[in-house]
């Protein structure tokens, strides 16, 4: 990917954040919220059965992260992990092509990198519903309705889904839980994920592991091997018991996400995925 391309995402999110900052610095009168958000839901509502980032955060609302220091950390983290995505889903060197079908929605083409780790690249096309629909589709944080072939972990049988921390309604932690068969292990992971637009034709839907104390059972220290700054952003997240003791294997996202671009008659969507199962204990 050219440095121009790069600058050019590092300023719009450079922008974002100041947007950002200055959203919370300010004082919004709560009548003309009331008015605002309401009539745009139930417009996007009727347009997209999925939910939009808004409805998501109000959802989610009592696990807001009320840590000032923790939400700019996960901030800075996850904006690096959009710039890495965006250049592996744009760098076309060292990788081998092939090509395959999926049915309704063509793989154009899936690449995997050796350095610096075995990167999942799938191209696809969406022809049904319009941009915003993809979208929000792919963001869901509940669901995966956007399954690729030969990924790791949105193609298996039985996968749940569920938000556990949000810091805003583009910026949240999940956790998923994954198995290929009814009598298989149940995996796990937790996840900061992240949704930007950077224009109004391309959008990013990130994912990557953190340094996150989950009470899970192991003395191995995991580590994301593509986001190093990764393994700097800590925090803490009281699972369920069963994690606790050990019944779950434990993975690590070193990243995965989808570069959504609105083109004339479809949307194109590059995939990009590179997780560790090899330490799961």
């Amino acid at each position: 990917m050219s440095k121009f391309y790069i600058q050019i995402v590092l300023f719009l999110l450079s922008i974002s954040v100041c947007l950002n900052n200055t959203t919370l610095a300010a004082d919004p009168s709560p009548k003309k919220d009331s008015k605002k958000v309401p009539n745009e839901a139930t417009s996007l509502k009727s347009k997209n059965p999925y939910p939009t980032s808004e409805e998501i955060f109000e959802k989610n609302k009592n696990l807001l992260c009320t840590n000032p220091e923790e939400t700019n950390q996960a901030v800075e983290l996850m904006d690096e992990a959009v710039v890495c995505l965006v250049y592996h889903a744009t760098n076309n060197d060292d990788s081998e092509s092939s090509k395959s079908n999926t049915g309704t929605s063509s793989l154009s083409y899936k690449k995997k990198y050796e350095k610096p780790a075995d990167l999942l690249k799938a191209n696809r096309r969406f022809y049904f519903g319009s941009y915003n629909f993809v979208v929000n589709m792919i963001w869901d944080p509940e669901h995966v309705n956007f399954p690729i072939n030969n990924s790791v972990i949105t193609s298996k049988k039985k996968i749940t889904r569920k938000v556990v921390r949000v810091y805003d309604p583009n910026l949240i932690i999940i956790q998923q839980r994954y198995k290929d068969s009814t009598f298989a292990r149940w995996k796990y992971f937790y996840a900061l994920a992240k949704k930007v637009e950077l224009s109004e034709d391309t959008s990013v839907i990130v994912m990557t592991s953190a340094n996150i104390n989950d009470q899970y059972p192991s003395d191995k220290e995991y580590k994301n091997t593509i986001i190093e700054n990764a393994n700097l952003f800590k925090t803490n997240i009281n699972s369920e018991e069963d994690i606790k003791k050990g019944k779950l294997k434990k993975v690590f996202v070193n990243i995965a996400g989808y570069l959504i671009e609105k083109k004339k008659n479809h949307s194109h969507i590059t995939y990009i995925e590179s997780i560790n199962e090899e330490g799961s204990t």
